[in-house]
C-alpha cells in the first residue's frame, strides 16, 4: 500500500491515469449500447464517472445520523456550542499566522525566506512515497469534519440529503449535502452551530490522535524500544552508504553523528541539519598529528582549496589546523592523515567556529570538495565513516525511532503508525485552518455573515452586513490565494 521510491510511485500513478482511460471508455461504450440498464445500474450504485474522478454518494447513513443525533439532544447542543466557542476562539489564532506569514514572505528581504504556512504539494514538498498516507488521512479527516455537519444539522431540523466521496485521481474528499432551504428558517446561533461543527470535530480529531501519537512509545514498549537511538530501516538499492562491511546496514543503530547524540527520529534530522550549519572539525592529540602525518609540498588548487596529499594515495585526507590560538606545540598549518583511522580515533569534535578542544588536543578541519561533509556515524555494533553529502542520508535512508526487541513484528509497524497519526494531526488541523478563514466555499464564509448578523443585527440592516461580510470575504479569499500561490512558487 505504501511505495517507497519515486520510480514505483510514477508507475502506480501511470497504471491509475490508464485505468481512469479504461473506464472512460467503458462508461462511454455502456452508455452509448445499454443506456437504461447502464444508467439503472450507476444510479443504483450512486456512481458517477467523469475526466479522471469518481463520485459516490448514498442515503443510507441518513437514518443512522437522524437516530444518533436524536440521542442525548442536550448533550449535542452542548457539544456543539462548546464548538462554537473553540472554533471563533481558533479564528484568531489561524488569522495572526495567515497575516505574519504574508507579510513576512511579501515584505521579507531575504530570498529564501520560506512560508509557516504552505499548500502540501505530492511530489514538491509531500514525498511521492507518501501519498498513500495523504490520501487515507485526508479520507478520515474530511469524513469526520462532514460527519459533524452532518449530526449539528440533524439535531437543529435541518434536512441531511446524502453524502458522498469524491476521488479527484487518486485524493479522496467526503462531502455532506445539506437541505439549505432550511438554514434561514432557524435562528443564527443554530446556523453557527451547523457552520463551526466540522471545524470543531477536526480540532478535536487533532488533539486526541495528538494523545494517541504521544503514547505511541508506550503502547508499542513491549516489542520495540524507544528514545535510544534509530534503526536503519531501508536503505536505497543507489545509496552510496550501502555496504555491510563498511557502510550502513537495515537494522544498524545510530546513536550519534560527529558528537550529536541522537535520540529519536527528531534527533537526526536535527543533527544531519547541524552538520550543514556548523562544519565539523575533529579534536586530534599532537602525538598522533607527529606520528601519521603523511603531507607532501602544499599545493594550491584555486577557489581556496588546498592539496597536502599524495594524490596516489585515496586513503588520507588533508586537514587544515584552525585552533591556531592554541598552538604551543607549533603545529603545522596542513597535515595528510588517514581519513577512516583519524575519524575512528577522534572521539571528540569540534567547529570551524567556535571550536574548543581539551587542553591536550588541537582542532582540524577536513578539506573536502564543495557541498561535501566528513561525518562519523556512530552505531551499538560499528562506526562508519563517510565522505559526503547529508543530504545523501536524507533522500536514501529510511530511519526508525523504534528499535526491534523481537522479531515478532516488522519494524514498519510502529513507522506505518506513527506517519498515520502525525499526519492525522496535520491534515486535520490544516483543514480546521483553512475553513475557519472567510474563503468563498469556505465554512469561514458562512460564520462570517452568521456572526456579523447575530451582533450588529440592531445597528446595521441586513442587507449591509451581508454586503459587508462578501466584501471581507472576496479580500481574504484573494489574499489566501496568492499567498498560496507564492508560496508553491518559492518551493519549486
Amino acid at each position: 500500500m505504501f511505495i517507497s521510491t519515486s520510480m514505483d510511485i510514477l508507475y502506480i500513478l501511470l497504471l491509475i491515469a490508464g485505468g481512469y482511460c479504461i473506464l472512460l471508455f467503458f462508461d462511454f461504450f455502456f452508455k452509448s449500447c445499454a443506456h437504461y440498464p447502464y444508467l439503472h445500474l450507476l444510479d443504483g450504485l450512486g456512481l458517477k464517472i467523469s475526466y479522471f474522478s469518481i463520485n459516490w454518494k448514498t442515503k443510507a447513513l441518513n437514518r443512522l445520523i437522524i437516530k444518533w443525533g436524536n440521542t442525548k439532544p442536550l448533550f449535542w447542543r452542548t457539544w456543539f456550542d462548546i464548538g462554537i466557542i473553540s472554533s471563533l476562539l481558533f479564528f484568531p489564532i489561524t488569522l495572526y499566522l495567515l497575516v505574519v506569514n504574508i507579510l513576512d514572505l511579501f515584505l521579507s528581504s531575504s530570498t529564501t525566506a520560506q512560508p509557516l504556512i504552505t499548500p502540501i504539494i505530492p511530489g514538491v514538498n509531500l514525498p511521492v512515497s507518501e501519498v498513500g498516507y495523504y490520501g487515507i488521512t485526508l479520507l478520515i479527516c474530511t469524513v469526520v469534519h462532514e460527519f459533524g455537519h452532518a449530526f449539528a444539522a440533524t439535531l437543529e431540523d435541518v434536512g441531511v440529503l446524502e453524502f458522498g466521496c469524491n476521488i479527484y485521481f487518486i485524493i479522496p474528499v467526503a462531502y455532506v449535502s445539506l437541505n439549505s432551504e432550511n438554514l434561514p428558517a432557524i435562528k443564527l446561533r443554530q446556523q453557527l452551530r451547523i457552520f463551526t461543527a466540522g471545524i470543531w470535530h477536526n480540532i478535536v480529531l487533532a488533539c486526541v490522535v495528538y494523545l494517541l501519537y504521544c503514547s505511541l512509545p508506550s503502547i508499542f514498549s513491549t516489542f520495540f524500544e524507544y528514545g535510544n537511538g534509530v534503526s536503519v530501516s531501508k536503505i536505497m538499492p543507489h545509496s552510496p552508504l550501502r555496504d555491510p562491511s563498511k557502510g550502513l546496514s537495515e537494522g544498524d543503530v545510530i546513536t550519534a553523528i560527529n558528537n550529536c547524540d541522537i535520540r529519536d527520529e527528531n534527533d537526526w534530522y536535527n543533527c544531519l541539519s547541524n552538520t550543514i550549519i556548523l562544519i565539523p572539525a575533529v579534536c586530534i592529540q599532537s602525538d598522533f598529528v607527529h606520528t601519521r602525518d603523511e603531507s607532501v609540498p602544499l599545493k594550491h588548487l584555486g577557489a581556496g582549496f588546498v592539496e597536502c596529499c599524495d594524490p596516489k594515495n585515496t586513503k588520507n585526507l588533508c586537514f587544515e589546523f584552525i585552533d591556531t590560538e592554541n598552538n604551543e606545540l607549533a603545529l603545522p598549518g596542513h597535515v595528510c592523515l588517514p581519513g577512516r583511522i583519524t575519524m575512528e580515533h577522534s572521539i571528540v569534535f569540534c567547529t570551524e567556529s567556535p571550536h574548543s578542544c581539551s587542553s591536550d588536543m588541537y582542532c582540524f578541519k577536513p578539506i573536502l570538495p564543495n557541498n561535501t561533509y566528513l561525518l562519523k556515524m556512530i552505531s551499538k555494533t560499528k562506526n562508519v565513516i563517510y565522505i559526503g553529502h547529508p543530504t545523501d542520508l536524507f533522500q536514501t535512508i529510511e530511519i526508525s525511532s523504534y528499535i526491534s526487541k523481537t522479531n515478532i513484528f516488522s519494524i514498519q509497524l510502529p513507522n506505518i503508525v506513527t506517519k498515520l497519526v502525525k499526519y492525522i494531526v496535520i491534515i486535520s488541523l490544516g483543514l480546521a485552518f483553512l475553513n475557519i478563514q472567510p474563503v468563498k466555499s469556505m465554512d469561514g464564509q458562512y460564520i462570517l455573515s452568521a456572526l456579523g448578523l447575530l451582533i450588529f443585527k440592531n445597528k446595521f440592516s441586513n442587507r449591509q452586513i451581508i454586503q459587508t461580510s462578501n466584501v471581507i470575504t472576496w479580500i481574504t479569499t484573494i489574499l489566501l490565494t496568492t499567498y498560496l500561490i507564492y508560496s508553491f512558487i518559492l518551493m519549486l
